[in-house]
């Protein structure tokens, strides 16, 4: 049981895949720790990549220390890893399951966690792993641990895209597929991602951009389309004659001839020449 972290007590999946599991549920992660002060940042590591990389509400010791009351460490102890005990503390802050991270030595590191229901008491799943005395989980290392802990479906985040538009029945395009007219429903959409959108309608100069959405955020989208050949600016015109310069209007850019020098900062289709 020396060097490099090898999974020895391994996962010792208890799975359980349950139809009620909310992708948005609160988990707390609390650490009993039998005598041992190896690993003293795990817990936060841990915390901090549940956090970044699913769509749970994660409270670290902390935070559920702050909920719970001064007297959190004292029943963590008292529970010793027993799960029905465990999951009442889970119950008093308002969590739908712990993680429970239990740190102990017997020559190397013993470094275990258990996923506890807290309606049903039961342990969904728990892996047990064994560390040299010197060594530390890597980023990767946790990654592993929690996509053996947790359901697929934790790690998938989304974000909504509000979209509004100054015209109705116009099509709304978004990553390359229509998702309807306006007015339309606010889109729940997977995040983070890149999204390239447009909107457009018989008649009006279609609006087109592309925006960068977070997870767990929304963001507002206001589509303003003008009349094609009617708007207020002078390159919206069929065509324009200006100074010996003739701009051809075209609905992707702009051609123009020049008879003499074009003015510095002409603009044909958006772009100045």
């Amino acid at each position: 049981m020396k060097a490099a972290l090898a999974i020895a007590l391994v996962c010792s999946l208890v799975s359980v895949a349950r139809a009620d599991l909310n992708p948005r549920r609160k988990v707390v992660v609390i650490e009993y720790r039998a005598g041992s002060s190896a690993l003293p940042n795990v817990v936060g590591q841990l915390v901090a990549a549940m956090s970044k990389q699913t769509s749970l509400q994660v409270l670290g010791p902390d935070q559920t220390k702050t909920l719970y009351g001064e007297q959190l460490e004292q029943a963590i102890v008292k529970c010793g890893g027993e799960a029905e005990c465990v999951a009442k503390i889970g119950a008093k802050v308002g969590a739908a399951e712990v993680l429970l991270v239990g740190i102990s030595e017997l020559g190397d590191v013993i470094l275990t966690m258990q996923r506890i229901d807290v309606r049903t008491h039961n342990v969904n799943a728990r892996i047990a792993d064994s560390l040299a005395a010197d060594a530390a989980p890597s980023e990767d290392q946790l990654e592993y641990y929690l996509t053996k802990l947790l359901p697929p479906s934790d790690f998938l985040r989304f974000g909504i895209i509000a979209i509004t538009s100054n015209v109705t029945g116009a099509a709304v395009t978004v990553g390359g597929e229509k998702r309807g007219v306006t007015p339309i429903e606010p889109l729940k959409l997977r995040a983070p991602a890149k999204y390239p959108i447009r909107i457009e309608k018989t008649g009006f100069v279609p609006f087109t951009t592309t925006v960068q959405l977070p997870p767990d955020s929304e963001l507002k989208v206001d589509a303003e389309l003008s009349r094609r050949g009617a708007g207020s600016h002078w390159y919206e015109k069929w065509y324009v004659y200006a100074g010996g310069v003739v701009v051809l209007g075209l609905a992707g850019g702009g051609i123009y001839f020049a008879t003499r020098e074009p003015p510095d900062s002409v603009s044909v289709g958006g772009v100045f020449k």
